[in-house]
Formats: C-alpha cells, structure tokens, sequence
C-alpha cells in the first residue's frame, strides 16, 4: 500500500527590498512562473526497503555578497523540518517545478554552507529583486513495497489465491515552507536586466530512472510471500514473482485545482502474474474526476482490473482528482495480483508383455529349460517387478516349488530374455505358472506344458513252486516296458538259491559260479516292449527258497566335466525286481530186508531173524515202525534194535523209530524158537510217516527133527 500527501494551499508572495520572502507554490491555472518547491519528506526506514536519498542541486559558487538591485541582502529562509537526512546534489527522483524568477545577484560561495543534506543551506540574501530564481529538483521518495503473506502452497494443481502488495510512500506532512533562493549575477558591466520567466512547464510524471535500485519484494520472516511455485523432482520450476507499484505525483496543488497522478504496476519478476488489481482510495475531500484507463468505483474506492502482466513489462494508471479544501489530500493504492506456476510431468505407463517356451516333451531325469521373455511395450520403464514361478510336483528347483525373484527396471521398448532350468522327475503333463508384477502394471501371467515321458522296467519270474529233489525245474523270466518311453539296454541277473544246480540259460546268459548267479546284457524295450528268458536248474537237495531276479537300464551319465548341458539327460537308472519261489522236496524210499541167520534150524533151537531197513529215498522217513509176526508153533525169545520192542503173543513190535534219514538203515532182530518141524513163516510189516500203506515182507525157516 503506498499512501501519498499532497499538500493543498492558497498563493501568496511577498516581495520588499529588505524583509524576507517566503513563496508558497501550487499547482493549477496560476500566472507563470508562480510556482515553489518545497523538500520531500522521507519516511523512516522500513525492513527489506532501500530507502531513496534526496537533496538539492548545488548551488554555484561566486563572490560578494548577494544583493538585489544593488543593495546587500541580508536573509537567512527558515530550516526546514525534514525526517531524514537531505543529502546534497542531485539525484534521479526529484522532480522539477518551476518558480518565479527575480533579478538579482548571486551570494558569494563563502557565504554558502554544506551541511552533507543535514541542513538546508542558509544564506542572507538582500531584498528580492527581479533576479531569476533557478529551480530545484525535488525528491521523489521510493516507494516501500508490503506483499501480502500468501497462504502456504496446496496440493499441486489447486488454485492460489492471489497475492496482495501494498505501496506506501509519505510525503510532507508539514507547512510549506520557501527553500533558499538561488540567484543569478546579472552580466559583467551592464544593466540589471530582468528576464522574463519561462513557460510553465507541463506536469512532469516521468518514471523512476533505470538507475535506481529495484525495490525487493521479498521481505524477511513472516512477512515474506509464500512461493508460488512447487519443485518437482527432475522439473525446472519458474521463479517466485515480484511485481512493483509506484506512485508519481507532484509534491503540491491549488484548492479546486485539479490533481493528476500516475500510478505504475511494474513486474520486475521472471514470471508473468495474472488477475493484476489496483485499487486506489483518494481522501475523502478530493473528488475523481477522470482515470486512463478508466477505473470501476466501489465504496468510495477506485478500482482498476489490469489482467496479465508479463515478466519485465508495465502498466501505467493516470488518475485525475481535485480537491476541495486546503490541507493534505492522501492516496492509498493496494496493489494485488495472482501468481501461477506450471510444472509438466510425463507420465507414462509400462506394459509388460509375458511370454515363456519349453519343449513339447522330455523324459524323467532330463533338464527341462523354460525360456522367458519379459518385454515392456508402454511408454515408461517397469520398475520393482517381481517375478513369481510355480512348479508342478513332477518338476524340481534348488529353491522349491515356488520360486521369487527381483528384475533390475526395464526400460520402455526393451525386452529381457531368462532361463529357468528345472528338473524333472514325474511323469505326466508338468506345468510352470509364471507371473510378473511392475509398479503401475497389472501382473502379466503365462504358463507352460511339458509332456514328461518315463522308461518304466517290469520283471517276472515263472517256475514250478515245487520240485522233488534230483528233479531239473525251468524258470522264466520275462521283462517289460509299460512306460511311456523306450528303456536304454537292459541288464538282468538271477540269482541261484542254494540247494540248485545250474543247468543251462537262453539267450546267452552266463553263469558265475562265484556268485551263484546268471547274466544277461539285452537290448532296449520299446514302449510296451516285453522279453523273455529261461534257467534252468536241479534241485540237489531238500530246499525252501527262491530263484531272484533284477533287472536295470540305466540313461546318460553327467560328463567328466561336472557341466550338464541343456540337451543331456542327467544320469537315472531304472531298475525291475522279481523272485520266483521254489521247494524242493524230497522222497521217502525205505528198503527193508528179513533174513535167517541160520537156515535150517532143529526143532527146540533157536532162530534169529534180522530186520535191516534202509532209506535209499531223498527225503528222511519219520516213525519207521517195524511189526514181526510169528508162525505156529513158533514162540519169541528174545528181541532187539534201535526202539525198544515188545511181544504178545505171536507178534513182536518195535516203537516207532523217530526219523531215519537218507541213506542211512536201521537194523531189528527177533530171536525164535521152533516147536514143531517143518517150514515156518516169519513175517515182518513196516509203516512211517512217508508210506501210509504197510510194506510186508516174510521169510521161511525148515525147523526139522533128528
């Protein structure tokens, strides 16, 4: 806001050869060359201001003392009273009025006094004479600039509210008081000749020299305006504006006179500034008469919409007013606008394109690679992906079923290809689920199907279960492919159970007699492929066992190097086990003999039969029993062998010998005593476990008579 005074009063002059003269100027329709000048008042200094500095012209140096039409002058004007310091010489801001010239002589440069502008120059000149008076420029005082505090900066986009500045200047408050006169000598050796004034000049309104300093706008603490611009990261923004009001006017005018000041909006900032208002409020006593451009009256105030102002440019406002009554007439200009600031901000959004491959098939045990293709089609880079796979059972990773990992950002219009090598163990459809997320990108999912073939080995052993001792059983063995794929060679082996002989083998198997086993080296099974070879053996004794069968085929194995490439098959055997029992039994054979020891035998004597049985069979025979029989006429007296034996009446009987093993024989004796003469019949029955019917056999003895 800036507050102008103007000073309003009536003319006078007074004009004597001896007393003083005191000139009050004006403004108006007054005759020429009636005009007066009078100092600025300064006010005091503000924060952030740069005050301005005034001071009268210098006064030119002469000799002798003043006089007017030849007599001394002896007047000394009053001080006057100034705020600040008047600092002597001229300078850019003071504005010329022009006053009534008078001749006269000039003082004598002794008699003037520099006080450096702390006080006017006192003289004591004689009575004013028809000298002229030679003007002197008046200060302008600057301007003091007040910005409004501008609330703090919203969210980016919301509109700011517009900045206020105010402009306030003071001018003289005080009486107008006559400032030492400056004379002009009238020329060497001849007459006084009074010269006849100048033209009032027009109104002088011209702007602050280029030279001065810019006012700031920018004040310390609190009262600083807020910027009006918001960094942006990676964005240059504009500068905080800085727009100045100015005021220029004359220093006094005549009552119903009029009054013509000019107001100047200058935007010393690097930004234009928009919706630039000036409002104007004259005192009361001085009527608007007329503005360029025209000015909207509200409530007593005047009220100028200027628009956008660019950077370094102006606009000028002259208002006209008039005032009524002698006295101070004010003017009070508040200067607002809006500031904006523009910030442009690409923004771009990625698009991730997933895609993955793998082979149509592979076999169990082999390295299955899935080829990966992020690309991003969008107009940013994909930053903060994440790349997530899920693996089927059948496929293995070191880091599991579930495997996560960062990517560096991709830059738009770029592509990255990956390798994710896994393994597989199952057969069947394996599948690997992958997905990828990015900031500002849905997640992008693509999948994979590899079909997984396995080699599968079966084996089975055909034979006999059974078998007698002595007897040549057959064996087969038969082995099949019911996987998915071919088998490598297959190996197979058979092993022979103890109480077997080996016999002969198809197919060129061999016998190691070492290790009691048959090989075989064949070729591949197709898929569903079968093959079938045969043992056979003999059985060399009683046995419970079983003819042991294992097939393998075994794949690729990993370099010496340690490196399995992309194509090989990691190193996996398949293997088949069978077993075909077998029991070989043996066969209980007794033979058994009746002898007489002596044959023939007289009546009264005895006769000693012997029982010998014998297990030529292959398998032991358990409860041997033998059973002896006697004829008539024939009595028991005696018997013995490997069971205890017993007699009633015509039979004898042995216990049941427990087991008699093979080839080994058991021996009974019966001792008889004949009665009567003749063939006797001795009869023996022999029973076991093994031959449920009886075995008899009998011998005769001739007991005869002397």
């Amino acid at each position: 806001m800036r507050i102008r005074k103007f000073w309003v009063a009536l003319p006078t002059l007074a004009v004597g050869a001896l007393g003083s003269t005191t000139m009050t100027s004006w403004l108006g329709a007054q005759e020429p060359g009636q005009y007066g000048y009078y100092p600025s008042k300064v006010s005091p200094s503000q924060p952030g201001l740069v005050p301005g500095t005034a001071a009268p012209a210098p006064v030119p140096a002469t000799t002798g003392a003043p006089t007017v039409n030849g007599q001394p002058v002896n007047w000394a004007p009053p001080k006057p009273k100034l705020t600040s310091p008047v600092t002597a010489g001229p300078t850019p801001d003071m504005v010329q009025v022009p006053v009534r010239q008078v001749s006269g002589t000039r003082p004598d440069a002794s008699a003037v006094r520099q006080a450096g502008g702390s006080e006017p120059i006192a003289i004591s000149p004689p009575k004013l004479a028809a000298d002229p008076i030679i003007a002197t420029p008046i200060v302008t005082p600057p301007l003091t600039v007040l910005p409004t505090a501008v609330p703090a900066p919203g969210p980016v986009g919301s509109p700011l509210p517009p900045p206020k500045l105010s402009v306030e200047s003071s001018l003289p408050d005080i009486k107008p008081e006559p400032r030492p006169l400056t004379f002009t000598p009238p020329a060497a050796a001849g007459p006084t000749m009074l010269k006849p004034p100048p033209a009032p000049p027009a109104l002088s309104t011209a702007p602050v020299p280029a030279t001065l300093p810019a006012v700031p706008t920018t004040l310390a603490g609190a009262a600083n305006p807020a910027p009006t611009s918001f960094p942006i990261a990676g964005l240059a923004t504009r500068s905080t504006p800085s727009v100045v009001l100015e005021e220029v006017a004359p220093e006094s005018v005549s009552v119903n006179q009029p009054l013509t000041y000019e107001l100047v909006v200058r935007n010393t900032g690097s930004t234009a500034v928009a919706n630039v208002r000036v409002e104007d409020e004259p005192s009361a006593g001085a009527k608007y008469m007329s503005s360029e451009p025209a000015a909207e009256q509200a409530a007593g105030k005047l009220v100028w919409q200027l628009g956008t102002l660019d950077a370094g440019a102006e606009k000028r406002i002259k208002v006209t007013i008039k005032p009524a009554d002698e006295g101070e007439v004010r003017s009070r200009a508040v200067l607002s606008f809006s500031a904006a600031t523009e910030a442009r901000v690409k923004v771009t959004r990625p698009k991730i394109n997933l895609a993955m491959s793998a082979v149509e098939a592979s076999r169990v045990g082999d390295e299955i690679a899935f080829t990966i293709r992020v690309s991003n089609t969008g107009s940013g880079a994909a930053s903060k992906m994440q790349l997530q796979a899920n693996l089927s059972d059948g496929l293995n990773h070191a880091q599991g079923s579930v495997i996560e990992t960062d990517l560096a950002n991709l830059p738009a219009g770029e592509s990255r290809t990956l390798t994710l090598r896994t393994l597989a163990t199952k057969s069947g459809s394996q599948t690997c689920s992958l997905s990828v997320v990015a900031d500002g990108n849905p997640a992008e999912t693509s999948k994979a199907t590899v079909a997984v073939v396995e080699p599968m080995l079966s084996a089975k052993v055909t034979g006999p279960g059974k078998c007698l001792v002595r007897s040549e059983p057959e064996f087969k063995i038969e082995l099949s492919n019911p996987g998915s794929a071919a088998t490598e060679p297959v190996q197979a082996w058979a092993s022979i159970p103890e109480g077997f002989e080996f016999v002969s083998a198809t197919d060129s198997g061999t016998f190691n007699g070492t290790n009691r086993t048959v090989a075989w080296k064949l070729s591949n099974l197709a898929v569903g492929g079968k093959k079938e070879v045969a043992i056979k053996l003999r059985a060399t004794g009683i046995v419970d066992g079983s003819v042991k069968v294992q097939a393998q085929a075994s794949s690729a194995e990993v370099p010496e190097t340690g490196v399995t490439p992309a194509s090989a098959r990691v190193a996996r055997t398949i293997e088949a086990k069978a077993e075909g029992a077998i029991k070989a039994e043996g066969v209980a054979a007794l033979r058994f003999e009746v002898l007489d020891v002596e044959d023939p035998v007289e009546v009264g004597k005895e006769a000693v039969y012997e029982i010998k049985v014998v297990n030529q069979g292959t398998a032991p025979c358990t409860n041997v029993q033998v059973i002896a029989t006697l004829a008539d006429g024939t009595s028991a007296t005696g018997a013995n062998g490997p069971t205890q034996a017993r007699g009633q009446g015509q039979q004898v009987t042995f216990d049941a010998l427990a087991t008699l093993e093979t080839k080994k024989e058991a021996v009974f004796k019966v001792k008889v005593k004949g009665g009567t003469a003749g063939d006797q019949r001795f009869r023996v029955q022999l029973v076991c476990d093994q031959i449920k019917t009886p075995i008899a056999k009998e011998e005769s003895t001739r007991f005869y008579k002397d």
